[in-house]
């Protein structure tokens, strides 16, 4: 048996009654052939009525509604096509004709039986259901403590409001089920969005005040919700409400480490947020484990799956893809850049010095680089133990920022901004507008330059906005394995030879904003001959690159302020799955988004299929 302290990540033998709970939504019965390790009456059986019999119990019903967090059609595939694929940041991705319903997504051509919408509104009620059952049997169950009840009605109210948190965006008012619903009772209609907003205020609110700060979980504990997380919540569902003294009440409860929560803070590199080592840092307020069993099974989930190279080099699938336009938006020299988009030809970020290859099937090139599963993955990559970062400290204190914007406190507002930029530029403080990429062995091999050394080069950002010069733009990816039209190698930066990303960063150090800089570079260029051959050729070139200020802190106040602070949400943030909804609660859909139209798409329809199984008690959105 499993003690109280079991964590959402802990995933025991093969009899997993803990994992299967959602299972009571209709039937309410559970059978478990040859489980002997379940202690209960009529042995083998567990109904909705006899579970609940010990404190593991409760912890293992817990557990449930956190493992739907999980699920495929809660932060899988439709969630990524009605997030990110749906702004500006990402395409469809895969190849054209693959997953159709996404692409409607993607060019909003969707209408009310696009199968996306069916499945999250599915696996979100599910959890929803899950937390139901738990909340509504933990406090009459024997032995156990007053201080672990607490934590796991905490644990369950934190997630109801979760899910709901994201139901209320997609699809505005929602039934609101707040209890295990009786058979006369499954036939619901539409609580006003109010409602469901001040559901989930009630339970973050109760949430936070049981359970402990993050300090108070430790080893495999870690991922269960925390009195940070809730506030932090709070602070983002009153964003969302407009509600900006309040938004900003419960950021700097975080931010100060007030109300009995930890301090939290920016981790150092940005890079390492989305590793291993950053899991559960104090950077992250909430985020979604994920362990690669040996055996698979239900530790993991497909989120990174579906977004890794489509290909030999992780075998992911090629979703959710960084647009040219989140490419271009980048300023200059921005280390989020290179942390976000990842390119073919360069290295995956596990360390295996495996390359992201050219994927001719595919019109985009470009892939989640925050996301990519391990190639050591047991069993294949979509049994990973890529954690969904869902809420992060960079994140609060940009709610903070521009809720103090709104409350008429700009220097309040520019401090938490510029706390953000200060973190982004590593410790860094000019750049020449580029950034320097590491060749891989597989691409110096393709040049003909594998025997002088290692190499870097340069991307370059397109100052023009139209994304059109903006990443690795000299790389022809219909040629196969790559036909590389031009490449700027770097060779010397004001006359420090660079043979690495770090002797690169070296050579900057003491140069100051406005500095005239020397650069050297080789441009390698290579044109297919008439036998399919491909030719190379070589030119030194010199150039004079002024020096500019890296990410500078913003002094702006008026609209150029609270512009600044959306546009450092994009950075900060890209392909993190805020972006839609941020726009729409921004007002900017139909600036922003192609084919948005104001007054239909601020929401999703709400699944035809859902409709006449309410008895019709359910009403469309607008426009649908």
């Amino acid at each position: 048996m499993t003690n109280p302290g079991t964590p959402m990540r802990f995933v025991p033998s093969s009899c997993r009654p803990f994992l299967l709970i959602g299972l009571f939504l209709l039937a309410g019965t559970l059978t478990f052939a040859g489980c002997d390790f379940l202690d209960t009456s009529p042995k083998g059986e567990l109904t909705s009525g006899n579970f609940f019999q010990t404190p593991d119990q409760a912890v293992q019903a817990t557990n449930a509604t956190y493992s739907q967090l999980r699920n495929f059609s809660v932060h899988v595939f439709s969630w990524l096509g009605m997030t990110d694929i749906a702004s500006d940041d990402a395409t469809k991705g895969s190849t054209p004709d693959d997953a159709s319903f996404l692409l409607e997504l993607d060019r909003r051509t969707f209408n009310a039986s696009n199968g996306a919408f069916r499945g999250t509104w599915g696996g979100y009620y599910t959890g929803v259901y899950r937390a139901n059952i738990a909340l509504a049997n933990i406090p009459s169950v024997d032995g156990l403590s007053p201080e672990l009840r607490d934590r796991l009605i905490g644990e369950n109210r934190f997630l109801r409001a979760y899910y709901y948190f994201y139901l209320v965006r997609a699809f505005g008012g929602v039934p609101k089920i707040t209890a295990p619903l009786q058979p006369d009772e499954f036939e619901q209609g539409r609580a006003p969005r109010d409602s469901i907003y001040a559901l989930i205020e009630r339970d973050l609110t109760a949430a936070s005040a049981n359970l402990p700060a993050r300090t108070g979980y430790s080893g495999d504990q870690m991922g269960r919700a925390t009195k940070g997380a809730a506030e932090g919540y709070l602070a983002k569902v009153h964003l969302f409400q407009e509600e900006y003294g309040e938004a900003l009440t419960h950021a700097q409860n975080v931010i100060q480490g007030r109300n009995g929560v930890d301090q939290y803070s920016l981790l150092d590199d940005y890079w390492g947020i989305f590793r291993e080592s950053g899991e559960f840092s104090s950077g992250s307020l909430f985020e979604i484990g994920a362990v690669a069993l040996e055996t698979g099974g239900e530790g993991s989930s497909q989120y990174a799956q579906v977004q890794g190279v489509r290909g030999s080099a992780n075998n992911g699938w090629g979703f959710n893809q960084p647009s040219a336009d989140l490419e271009a938006s980048y300023e200059p020299g921005d280390p989020r850049h290179q942390a976000t988009i990842l390119h073919p030809w360069e290295t995956l970020p596990d360390g295996s010095g495996v390359i992201a290859e050219v994927n001719t099937n595919m019109p985009n090139q470009r892939y989640n680089e925050k996301v990519q599963p391990a190639t050591t993955s047991p069993g294949g990559s979509g049994n990973n133990n890529v954690n969904i970062r869902r809420l992060r400290y960079a994140d609060v204190l940009l709610i903070a920022a521009e809720a103090a914007y709104q409350e008429d406190q700009p220097g309040l507002a520019r401090e938490y901004l510029n706390e953000v930029r200060a973190r982004a530029r590593s410790g860094r403080t000019v750049t020449l507008g580029l950034q320097p990429e590491t060749m891989s062995s597989p691409l110096a091999t393709s040049l003909g330059v594998q025997d002088s050394g290692p190499h870097v080069f340069a991307r370059y950002v397109d100052e023009g906005g139209s994304g059109a010069q903006a990443g690795l733009q000299g790389f022809a990816f219909s040629e196969a394995p790559v036909l590389v039209e031009s490449i700027d190698v770097l060779e010397r930066i004001d006359g420090t030879e660079v043979t690495t990303r770090q002797e690169y960063y070296d050579a900057l150090s003491g140069v100051s904003a406005g500095q005239a800089v020397a650069v050297d570079v080789t441009r390698l260029t290579q044109q297919a001959t008439g036998d399919g051959s491909i030719s190379t050729s070589a030119q030194s070139m010199s150039m004079t690159v002024t020096a500019t200020e890296l990410l500078p802190d913003v002094t702006a106040g008026g609209q150029a302020l609270l512009d600044a602070i959306w546009a450092e949400r994009r950075a900060e943030l890209a392909m993190e799955q805020h972006r839609f909804f941020d726009l729409v609660r921004q007002g900017r859909g139909a600036e922003e988004l192609q084919g948005f139209e104001t007054g239909k798409h601020e929401l999703y329809p709400i699944p035809s299929s859902e409709i006449p199984l309410s008895d019709s008690m359910l009403t469309q959105n607008p426009g649908y």
